[in-house]
């Protein structure tokens, strides 16, 4: 498990540090670096996919960088990049990246690597699970996995999701992980209905694979005796960008990884908040969970997970704010509270509510 990470002359950071939590929870300003965090990770990763002596920068899963110029700081004073991940001890990455003239490449070249990458990176299959913020909408049908089961993921845009249900439906989901609305039914596709009903409301899916052809189909429907199965792009977007979210958290194996930019997209404030307590005890399960988010409604939902549900110690968070020219390392005690508020954190509500009660104080 990931416990430190540092950045050296990588985009935004030329020099910077970050503790993780079992559940590491990236939030703050557009452009203050929070991606940037994101893809150092999975850089290192690529790279162990990359045996030889560069590593592309456009790569699956995530990333989609550029060239050598682009992903060397502004600031740096030497074209070296350098990735270290801590767990247990420390693992290093250095890059070169030689932007100048025809050299300018979409690769990186690779100076030194670790003998052995702290797990999961490096691992194919579900060991590492990346869903960015912009995943497949509702579909009439859905690609199948070609990997063996045990390279399959769920993919960065989730568009394997109905492949997982058609084909693990029956698996049973970790104890830790079940939903008490699905009683003692503890298989995926039971447990997938029970946490997506509390996100979207009551709802039901039936998956398939479609015979000699390399795609599945998904169904949705409402319980009940008038429910009729309706497909994906009759149900919006929020069922769409959340189901694989919560596929892919039911499914991750103990010791894994899983990165998640923007789990609120589409989703009303009460689904987010949910989300949030989802989040939080997939971390608690073994998993390790990064979440890159702007919604207040998932940390509040992940307050709750600590405060209320007791599904996770706040210990095991770790809240990472990024301002103009710094982050803030913020913690969650037991009782749901945040030991500190800095300016630009959440706070948009109070700020435009002061403005509308100063108004009517004093009339244009």
């Amino acid at each position: 498990m990931i416990s430190k990470i540092r950045i050296d002359n990588f985009k935004k950071f030329q020099n910077f540090e970050l503790d993780f939590g079992n559940l590491t929870v990236l939030t703050g300003l557009n452009g203050s670096g929070k991606s940037t965090v994101i893809q150092s990770i999975l850089l290192t990763h690529q790279a162990e996919f990359s045996p030889g002596r560069s590593v592309p920068l456009v790569a699956f899963p995530g990333l989609d960088l550029g060239r050598a110029s682009d992903v060397l700081c502004l600031n740096a004073t030497s074209n070296e990049i350098s990735i270290d991940i801590y767990d247990s001890k420390l693992h290093s990455w250095v890059f070169s990246a030689d932007a100048t003239g025809s050299n300018d490449e979409p690769f990186l070249e690779v100076k030194s690597r670790p003998d052995q990458p702290p797990l999961p990176i490096g691992q194919s299959g579900q060991a590492f699970t990346f869903l960015s913020a912009e995943r497949s909408g509702p579909r009439t049908s859905h690609p199948v996995n070609p990997m063996p089961p045990d390279q399959m993921t769920i993919h960065e845009d989730g568009r394997y999701a109905a492949h997982i249900l058609a084909t693990r439906d029956r698996d049973e989901v970790p104890s830790a992980l079940r939903h008490p609305a699905a009683g003692s039914i503890t298989t995926l596709g039971a447990q997938t209905e029970a946490w997506m009903s509390q996100l979207v409301g009551p709802i039901q899916f039936e998956s398939a694979l479609i015979p000699r052809t390399s795609m599945a189909t998904l169904q949705i429907r409402t319980p009940g005796n008038m429910g009729e199965w309706m497909l994906p792009t009759n149900t919006g977007f929020g069922v769409s960008y959340s189901l694989p979210i919560i596929v892919a958290g039911l499914t991750a194996p103990i010791n894994s990884l899983m990165i998640v930019d923007s789990p609120e997209a589409h989703l009303h404030p009460s689904a987010q908040s949910a989300l949030g307590v989802f989040l939080a005890t997939v971390a608690s399960s073994g998993v390790q969970v990064v979440v890159e988010t702007h919604s207040d409604h998932i940390l509040n939902g992940i307050r709750k997970a600590i405060a209320v549900e007791n599904v996770i110690r706040p210990s095991d968070v770790n809240i990472s704010f990024f301002g103009n020219s710094e982050s803030t390392q913020l913690r969650i005690t037991d009782t749901g509270k945040l030991n500190s508020w800095p300016d630009g954190f959440f706070d948009q509500i109070d700020s435009d509510l002061s403005a509308i009660i100063e108004s009517r104080r004093n009339p244009r």
